[in-house]
């Protein structure tokens, strides 16, 4: 939090004081980690936040910083702060209109940590609980100190929260196969063309599908959601179209009935805005055809 002091006030501050504050940070720096991954990024990213608060003379939320870091290093359980919860974070309230995103925010981040984010991502779950603490600690203030004058300070901290949350959390699982008149539909995980257990299973029914039903051709149309660029989710569909086609050559369907398209991002099964991580549009179509 980087406070609009007033010149008056500044100088009106005894010497003292500012030479006893930010003791913390002090005792802080250098420690030995005897805690696992995630809680060595907590230590590395609270001691950030603490040596950037107390460079700009803000001691008592250095000190704050300094102590979770602290017991990071020790290896204990660092609970993000509460909103509004004098004993959670440094002396300041959260204007209401952020109080709902910062409440829901950190069930989110909490149920994310329950699912296993601090093991699968430590560095990402360790940047976002930082940069939440950042968020609800810039966007606290005292009196007359509002940060609705320094919105930006407080952006910055939960646009960096939000992007490793949307990182380190688990999106709910597609369903695995949406049934079509004459297809079948096979998912695939963010960022992949690699075939699951799942998927191989789909496209051996395809297979069966194709031998015993007397069809003439298979179609596969590959698509990708619209989390990449336009280029990169073209070669991203083509691929996971390709890897389908293959699969079905190896259970024994002949390439020459195998017509292999793509659409890229251009053909979403789930609108959504651009740059949408949607796992239903993560996929290829198997279309059969008599």
């Amino acid at each position: 939090m980087k406070l609009n002091m007033k010149a008056a006030i500044v100088a009106a501050i005894p010497l003292l004081l500012t030479a006893c504050a930010g003791i913390e940070l002090g005792e802080t720096r250098g420690l030995s980690q005897t805690g696992n991954a995630f809680d060595q990024a907590l230590y590395a990213g609270y001691l950030n936040r603490a040596e950037h608060e107390y460079g700009y003379g803000n001691y008592s939320s250095s000190d704050a910083f300094a102590r979770k870091a602290q017991a990071a290093a020790a290896g204990n359980s660092v609970e993000p702060f509460v909103p509004n919860d004098e004993g959670s974070h440094p002396p300041g309230l959260v204007p209401e209109g952020e109080l709902f995103a910062m409440t829901s925010g950190r069930e989110k981040l909490m149920q994310a940590f329950s699912d296993g984010a601090t093991n699968r991502l430590p560095a990402d779950a360790a940047t976002a609980q930082v940069n939440y603490d950042c968020w609800v600690e810039e966007q606290s203030y005292i009196g007359d100190w509002a940060e609705a004058s320094q919105p930006e300070h407080a952006k910055e901290c939960r646009d960096a929260f939000e992007a490793a949350l949307e990182r380190i959390t688990v999106a709910p699982a597609p369903a695995p196969v949406a049934v079509l008149p004459g297809s079948i539909i096979v998912f695939f995980d963010w960022d992949s063309a690699v075939l699951t257990e799942t998927a191989r299973n789909l496209i051996r029914e395809a297979a069966r599908l194709f031998e015993t039903g007397n069809m003439n051709a298979i179609t596969t149309v590959g698509h990708a959601d619209k989390s990449g660029t336009v280029a990169y989710n073209n070669e991203l569909s083509a691929e996971r179209s390709a890897n389908v086609a293959s699969e079905l050559s190896r259970l024994g369907v002949s390439s020459d009935d195998v017509d292999v398209t793509w659409r890229g991002e251009a053909d979403p099964l789930v609108p959504t805005a651009d740059g949408v991580r949607e796992p239903q549009n993560r996929r290829v179509e198997v279309l059969l055809q008599k």
